[in-house]
């Protein structure tokens, strides 16, 4: 089975919608992870990253160590198990928050080639970029009881950057699609399943 995922700005409904997912898929045949994250030392990664006050670089390897991590013990074995991987991000954010975010065009290249080093011979996922403006998803974010991140508390032209990275790069590998997550939950909902059943990568039910 293929490795796909959802990607998109804050306060886009991602988590909503991995959510929703888990109870429409098999889970016998379907893993579902996320980034920073997914693995023990992933989490540790996570709680750093996305609390502590840090340099560009630093932000930016900390998170290609913690998916160096997932792909090794999570994503390459389920993948060679036959099972389909969906992960609440992954590369495409890399690109977008610290390369467009953090205003880092120079370390583009420097990203590639370890992304190419992380991924080895796994095939490039397919990607559903779920579009939200930063004016509606920054509200929905304000509306958290908890879970808010340092990155939440950016400036609108840092999100602005980094959508306008998500609508730059999200079909870089010819499998990805934009969806408007600006739309109600239940018609992203009916689009994520339509898109995944056209991929030939939907293993639920047929509702």
């Amino acid at each position: 089975m293929p490795f796909m995922i959802l990607e998109g700005g804050e306060g886009s409904g991602k988590d909503t919608q991995i959510a929703l997912l888990k109870k429409r898929l098999d889970t016998e045949r379907t893993v579902f992870t996320r980034e920073p994250g997914g693995t023990v030392v992933g989490e540790k990664l996570r709680s750093i990253v996305l609390s502590t006050e840090m340099q560009p670089e630093t932000e930016m390897l900390i998170f290609l160590a913690a998916r160096a991590e997932l792909v090794r013990t999570v994503i390459r074995p389920a993948l060679n198990a036959g099972k389909l991987v969906i992960s609440n991000r992954f590369g495409l954010s890399t690109i977008a928050y610290q390369i467009y975010g953090r205003e880092r065009p120079h370390l583009m290249p420097f990203l590639e080639e370890i992304s190419k080093q992380v991924l080895g011979d796994i095939e490039s996922p397919h990607c559903i970029l779920l579009d939200v403006s930063p004016e509606i998803g920054l509200k929905r974010v304000e509306g958290r009881n908890d879970g808010k991140t340092r990155f939440d508390a950016e400036l609108y032209a840092f999100h602005d950057r980094v959508r306008q990275g998500y609508l730059e790069h999200y079909n870089d590998n010819g499998r990805g699609i934009v969806i408007d997550a600006n739309a109600p939950e239940k018609l992203v909902t009916r689009q994520i399943a339509e898109q995944m059943k056209k991929w030939g990568i939907w293993n639920g039910g047929t509702k």
